[in-house]
């Protein structure tokens, strides 16, 4: 049906780290500082220290319960309505690509069995925050942003998906600022980070999600012969894939500002092999993954 290693806190500094990177790149226009917010959280990481929260949690081998089909999928078309997410060099919007790419895959993958749900289906805006809420609401098993990728130097082009996770990288930062543009976030937030922290992430099963993914186009890509630099896996501090549930991951399937990539993401032979991949990706997966949402009921 088609509807329109696991991680704990351990000590006080990644708590530090993560909650300054997340904020520093979505709190724009707030005058917000470290100097604010160090307090609120020196406190909160004081009281998971002492309420043990800061020991580390090895990931139990899945037993026979944990062995569960995925079932539901979340595909989200990025920006949309007032947030027209990066532009082309000729007025070409990254809202119409994701629209039209993520409405084919979930109908793909509404073909093979999959219950899959779309967080737009048409041209509105929708928060950021929104967007894993819904995949939340709806019980799903996967969500999947779909992105178009931008950058000052227009030569740059290919392929890249990332997962949530704090991240050094100047290139990883760049884009999440450009993707967390439009967050209505504010200091409240502080709570939705350390609940996300306390549920451990799911950073090692999104990491395997994202590499599945991002193989799975790169193979399509170079089979169809539309070859494109392969940018691998990354990880950065998206706020869209805050507070996830389930595994989760942004895939930025081209760069809007290379003319000629930009020509190739609006023809349909190149989109359906990025579909293509995404898909396959997405199935591959899904049928070795023991992290389905009823087997997190009882959680």
């Amino acid at each position: 049906m088609y509807h329109p290693l696991l991680i704990s806190p351990v000590g006080i500094k990644p708590h530090m780290d993560l909650f300054y990177q997340i904020f520093s790149v979505r709190m724009r226009g707030m005058n917000a500082n470290k100097t604010r917010i160090l307090p609120v959280i020196i406190i909160i990481s004081f009281i998971l220290l002492l309420s043990g929260m800061h020991r580390p949690v090895l990931a139990s081998p899945p037993g026979p319960a944990e062995k569960s089909k995925v079932l539901k999928i979340v595909i989200d078309p990025g920006h949309g309505g007032k947030a027209p997410g990066a532009v082309g060099p000729n007025g070409e919007k990254e809202k119409d690509i994701t629209l039209a790419v993520s409405k084919e895959i979930a109908r793909r993958l509404s073909e093979k069995g999959f219950e899959v749900f779309l967080t737009r289906d048409t041209d509105v805006y929708l928060p950021l925050e929104e967007r894993t809420a819904f995949a939340n609401r709806n019980k799903a098993d996967l969500f999947v942003s779909v992105h178009v990728n931008a950058n000052e130097k227009d030569s740059l082009q290919g392929v890249e998906t990332y997962f949530l996770n704090l991240t050094t990288d100047a290139a990883s930062m760049k884009v999440a600022k450009r993707e967390n543009a439009m967050t209505s976030a504010s200091l409240g937030s502080l709570q939705l980070i350390i609940k996300d922290l306390m549920l451990n992430a799911k950073i090692n099963e999104s990491s395997r999600f994202a590499s599945s993914i991002q193989n799975s186009i790169v193979s399509s890509l170079e089979k169809s012969g539309h070859e494109r630099k392969d940018h691998g896996v990354r990880q950065a501090p998206f706020y869209v894939l805050l507070g996830a549930q389930m595994p989760s991951v942004l895939v930025e399937i081209g760069f809007i500002t290379n003319a000629v990539e930009c020509r190739l993401l609006h023809e349909e032979a190149y989109q359906n092999s990025i579909i293509d991949g995404i898909v396959r990706g997405i199935s591959t997966y899904a049928a070795h993954s023991t992290f389905a949402y009823n087997s997190r009921e009882s959680e």
